[in-house]
C-alpha cells in the first residue's frame, strides 16, 4: 500500500514538473489578468494602435529603485507602470523596446535623466533625489518625455502611454484646420488705429500642431486631422455642407458656439449678428442649442468691479468653473483646476436622436436661463439678479457627441461659381447651368449632392461659449523687449490643447478612457476608522462646549468677585475649577478609550484577515484532498 502511494506521488510530481517545463517553452508569452478592473489588460484601442505602428519606438523607463526603498506605496505603483510597459512591449510585435534604468546618485544614468528633462523630487533614502519618468524616442530622433509619472493620474496611465507611442509613430504633426467668425489673427483696428494682438490660443495651437485656415468659400475639407470652428455665425451654406461631409467621413471637429459673443460686441462697428450656431448640423448630430438664452449660474458666478472705485457686484453670466463642474473621467478635463466662461449657452440632446450625447462640463444646479439680449445693453451686472430663480438643473456647457448620424443636406446644396464658357459647355450634360445673363454667361449655379448620407460613428466636441478662448478670460499677455509673454491664470487654453490632442490621435485613441485604479483601500478598516473618528469628534466637541461654558461661568464669577481680594479665588471659583478639571480628565479618558477601541477594532480585523489568508485556504485544500482520497478509495473498493 505504501509503495503504491509513493509511486502515485512520484507520478504526480513528475507530471507537474513536465507541465512547468513545457509551459515555460510553449506559453511563455501567455498572461492571465485576474485583477478586478483588468489593470494589466490593454484596451482594444491600444492593441489596435500597437498593431499598426509605423515606426519602432524605444522607451527608457527611469525609476530610482534604491532611493525609494522606504517608500512602498510609490514602489508598488512603479511596479505597476513597469508591468504595463512590458505588456506594451509584448503586444507590439517587436516595434517597442522598453529598458528600465535606475538613475543612482552621481551616475551617468542620473546625468542622462537630467539632460532628457526628467524631473527629480527629494525624499529618497539618505536624502537622494527620486526619478520616476520615461523618455521615448523613434528612429527619426523625435522624443517624448514624461518628466514625472503622477500617481494621482493613474486612471489615465494607459491613455498617456498610448498617446505618447502613437505620436512618435506618426510621420508628421497633426494638421488642425481653423475657421473663425471672429478676428483671432489680430492686425490693425481701423476704428482705434491700434494694432490688435493675435489671440494667445493660436500660438498655443501653432506650437504643437500644423495650423491651416479654412476659408468661407471652401466646398470640401481634406487633409486635416481636427477641424476647429470658432463662432461660425453666418457661414456659407457650401462650407456648412463641407463640414457635414467631413464629419460623416470620419473627421473630428471641435465647435465653439455662443448665444452672445462678447468679443464681437466690444468691437467698434459692431455687427448685427452677435450669436453663433450651426442649427442644421446640430440637428443632424442630434443636438439642440438655443442661441436666444444664456446660463446664469449663482454658485459659479464671478464678482466684478464697476469701474474705478465702484462696488464689487456679482455677474451671473461670468462664470469661474471648478473641478466639480468637470467630468473627471474624461481625459481632456483631468487635472484642470479652473475654466472661465462668459455668457455661455447650453446644449442638450434631441429626443430620439441616434447619436450619443455626453456632457463634460456643467453649470451648478443654482442656475437658470436668461434672455441673451439682456447682455447687449448690460451696464450693471447686478441687474441680472432681478427675477433670478434657480431651476435646480445643471446645464450642459460642453459635450461630446458620437455615434450614428445622417447628413444635414440630403438634397445637396446649390453652388454658384464662375467658370469659363468652354467649361460650361463641356459640363452641361452633368450639371444644369442657369445663366444669369448673356453678358455673364460664365456665372453658373449647380447642385452638389452629398457623397456621404450617413455615418455609424461621428466624433464631435461642442462648447457653448466662444469667449472662453479670448485672452481676457484665461491669460495675461505682457510685452517683454518686443516679445509677448503669456501667463495663463486659468485652464481654458489647456482644455483646448487637450481636446485637440485627444481628437487628433488615431480613432482608437479616443476610445481609451480612464481605467480602474491600482490602489485597493481597506474599506472595512476605513469604515471602522470613520466610525471611531465620528465618536472621537463628538467627544471633542462636548469637551469644547463644556470648556466654553466654564469660562463663561468664571467670567460671571469674576465680575461679582470682591474687588479687594484680587489675588484670591472665591470658593465658587475654586469649586467650579475643580469640577471642570474633573470633567476634563474624565472626557480625556473617554477620548483615549475611543482611540484604543479604534486600534483594537482594526487589529482584530487584521488578525481575522490574516487567519483567513493563512489558514482558511490551506484548510479548504486539505478538505478537498481528503474528499478526493476518500472518493478514490471508494472507487477502488468497488
Amino acid at each position: 500500500m505504501t509503495k503504491q502511494i509513493s509511486f502515485k506521488l512520484i507520478a504526480v510530481f513528475t507530471a507537474l514538473f513536465a507541465v512547468i517545463v513545457l509551459s515555460s517553452i510553449f506559453i511563455t508569452g501567455s498572461r492571465l489578468d485576474l485583477s478586478e478592473n483588468g489593470l494589466y489588460t490593454l484596451s482594444d484601442g491600444t492593441e489596435s494602435i500597437l498593431g499598426k505602428l509605423e515606426r519602432p519606438v524605444t522607451i527608457d523607463y527611469y525609476f530610482s529603485d534604491k532611493a525609494t526603498s522606504q517608500l512602498p506605496a510609490l514602489r508598488t505603483y512603479a511596479k505597476r507602470v513597469e508591468e504595463l510597459l512590458n505588456e506594451y512591449e509584448a503586444k507590439s510585435d517587436g516595434k517597442i523596446t522598453v529598458t528600465k534604468i535606475d538613475p543612482e546618485p552621481f551616475s551617468d544614468a542620473e546625468d542622462a535623466a537630467a539632460l532628457s528633462g526628467l524631473q527629480s523630487v527629494p525624499g529618497g533614502a539618505r536624502g537622494d533625489e527620486i526619478y520616476f519618468g520615461l523618455v521615448a524616442k523613434n528612429e527619426a530622433g523625435n522624443e517624448e518625455v514624461v518628466p514625472f509619472i503622477q500617481p494621482d493620474k493613474e486612471a489615465f496611465l494607459e491613455y498617456d502611454l498610448t498617446r505618447l507611442i502613437s505620436a512618435l509613430s506618426r510621420e508628421r504633426l497633426p494638421k488642425i484646420g481653423i475657421y473663425s467668425g471672429v478676428d483671432m489673427k489680430g492686425g490693425m483696428d481701423f476704428m482705434t488705429r491700434q494694432q490688435k494682438p493675435e489671440w494667445a490660443i493660436l500660438q498655443y495651437i501653432d506650437d504643437n500642431f500644423d495650423l491651416e485656415w479654412i476659408e468661407d468659400d471652401a466646398i470640401s475639407i481634406d487633409g486635416i486631422d481636427v477641424l476647429l470652428l470658432v463662432a461660425p455665425q453666418s457661414i456659407s451654406e457650401q462650407l456648412e455642407f463641407a463640414i457635414d461631409q467631413y464629419v460623416l467621413g470620419g473627421g473630428k471637429a471641435i465647435v465653439f458656439v455662443d448665444p452672445f459673443i462678447e468679443t464681437m460686441a466690444s468691437m467698434g462697428g459692431m455687427p448685427t449678428v452677435q450669436s453663433s450656431s450651426l442649427e442644421n448640423l446640430f440637428t443632424a448630430w442630434g443636438v439642440q442649442f438655443d442661441e436666444s438664452q444664456f446660463v446664469a449660474d449663482f454658485d459659479n458666478s464671478m464678482v466684478v468691479s464697476l469701474g474705478q472705485g465702484g462696488q464689487p457686484v456679482r455677474h451671473l453670466g461670468l462664470l469661474s468653473l471648478r473641478p466639480d463642474a468637470f467630468e473627471q473621467d474624461d481625459v481632456v478635463l483631468f487635472g484642470l483646476e479652473s475654466m472661465n466662461f462668459s455668457s455661455a449657452g447650453h446644449l442638450s440632446a434631441i429626443d430620439g436622436a441616434s447619436s450619443q450625447f455626453e456632457p463634460i462640463i456643467r453649470s451648478s444646479e443654482q442656475s437658470a436661463l436668461k434672455p441673451a439680449d439682456m447682455l447687449a445693453s448690460l451696464h450693471d451686472p447686478s441687474t441680472l439678479m432681478s427675477g433670478f430663480v434657480p431651476t435646480e438643473e445643471a446645464y450642459t456647457l460642453a459635450a461630446r457627441v458620437s455615434g450614428a448620424a445622417k447628413t444635414a443636406f440630403p438634397d445637396g446644396v446649390e453652388l454658384t461659381e464662375e467658370v469659363s464658357t468652354d467649361s460650361v459647355a463641356s459640363e452641361s450634360q452633368d450639371t444644369e447651368p442657369k445663366a444669369e445673363g448673356e453678358a455673364e454667361s460664365d456665372i453658373v449655379t449647380r447642385t452638389i449632392t452629398p457623397e456621404l448620407t450617413e455615418s455609424e460613428q461621428i466624433n464631435v466636441m461642442l462648447v457653448a461659449d466662444t469667449d472662453v478662448l479670448s485672452d481676457r478670460l484665461w491669460v495675461q499677455v505682457q510685452s517683454f523687449f518686443g516679445q509677448q509673454i503669456v501667463s495663463p491664470w486659468a485652464d481654458n487654453g489647456t482644455f483646448l490643447l487637450n481636446s485637440v490632442e485627444n481628437l487628433s490621435g488615431q480613432a482608437e485613441l479616443i476610445s481609451i478612457r480612464s481605467q480602474g485604479r491600482y490602489s485597493r483601500p481597506f474599506e472595512r478598516v476605513d469604515a471602522l476608522r470613520r466610525d471611531a473618528e465620528e465618536r472621537f469628534l463628538a467627544q471633542q466637541e462636548l469637551l469644547e462646549e463644556q470648556l466654553m461654558a466654564t469660562e463663561e461661568k468664571l467670567l460671571e464669577l469674576e465680575q461679582v468677585r470682591d474687588a479687594s481680594d484680587v489675588s484670591m479665588l472665591s470658593e465658587e471659583q475654586e469649586a467650579e475649577l475643580l469640577k471642570f478639571q474633573e470633567e476634563k480628565l474624565k472626557i480625556r479618558k473617554q477620548l483615549r478609550d475611543v482611540q484604543h477601541q479604534l486600534d483594537r477594532d482594526i487589529e482584530t480585523l487584521g488578525t481575522r484577515l490574516k487567519l483567513i489568508n493563512i489558514l482558511l485556504i490551506p484548510f479548504l485544500i486539505c478538505v478537498l484532498a481528503v474528499f478526493m482520497g476518500m472518493r478514490q478509495r471508494r472507487l477502488a473498493s468497488v
